[in-house]
């Protein structure tokens, strides 16, 4: 079977496909309403089905009209069809990503855990022992809270997301990658470590992914495991599991 996964988020999409039983390469396109033109490439309608995994309601509406207007099959998953049991006050709020993440850290015996997602949100899932999602946090992503430093200082995004040689910076560029690099690590460690506190338990597996995922996973001084695919495993697993129904 060949696949094609789009997972829609605010900032980026993010692009593999699914074929021979093996994962493609992934690329990311902006969140914008020009992105079906960047999707002609793939040949959509060479794929059997388009799997669906998106938090922008105008996105996706594009893509299914689209799918739709081309005879195109398109999966689109949700809190419904994913089979994932998640223990909060309203299941439907859950992004499908955070669903998506929580079903393939399942898949791939990591539970109990706790994922760590890099986009525009830093979002935490706390994963338990039987691989139930039982909520998590969500934080400002760190080129949201770069934005307007680098607004109000006129530098350019890619000189803001490294990581200096110090902590201690002597220009304004250095001071601002700390605050914003450094700073970011501190705050992932201790919510990390406030998250154990509270479960009372420091046996969770640590997991990394999203945009930012390898930059922070190279400077974390905590056990983690870093998978940039995660999102995109869950979203296959949902599809293949309702295939059987």
């Amino acid at each position: 079977m060949k696949l094609l996964c789009l997972d829609i988020g605010n900032t980026s999409i993010t692009i593999c496909d699914y074929k021979n039983e093996k994962l493609g390469e992934i690329t990311r396109v902006a969140s914008d309403e020009n992105f079906i033109n960047q999707l002609t490439r793939y040949n959509l309608g060479s794929f059997d089905f388009i799997i669906l995994c998106s938090v922008v309601p105008n996105l996706t509406k594009l893509l299914i009209n689209y799918c739709k207007n081309h005879s195109i099959n398109i999966y689109e998953i949700n809190y419904k069809n994913s089979h994932l049991n998640l223990h909060v006050d309203n299941p439907s709020e859950v992004g499908n990503d955070r669903i998506c993440n929580a079903i393939a850290a399942k898949k791939l015996n990591f539970n109990p855990s706790i994922i760590i997602d890099f986009g525009t949100a830093t979002t935490y899932d706390v994963i338990n022992n039987d691989g139930d999602f039982i909520g998590g946090a969500i934080a400002p992503g760190i080129d949201v809270s770069a934005d307007y430093l680098i607004n109000k200082t006129a530098l350019l995004k890619d000189t803001i997301y490294k990581f200096p040689p110090k902590v201690i910076g002597k220009n304004t560029i250095s001071n601002i990658q700390s605050g914003v690099m450094y700073g970011g690590l501190a705050s992932v460690e201790g919510m990390i470590k406030l998250i154990d506190a509270e479960i009372g338990d420091e046996s969770n597996n640590i997991i990394i992914t999203g945009g930012f995922g390898k930059l922070i996973s190279e400077k974390i001084n905590i056990k983690h495991t870093y998978i940039e695919s995660l999102t995109i495993e869950g979203m296959l697993q949902v599809f293949f599991k309702n295939q059987k129904y």
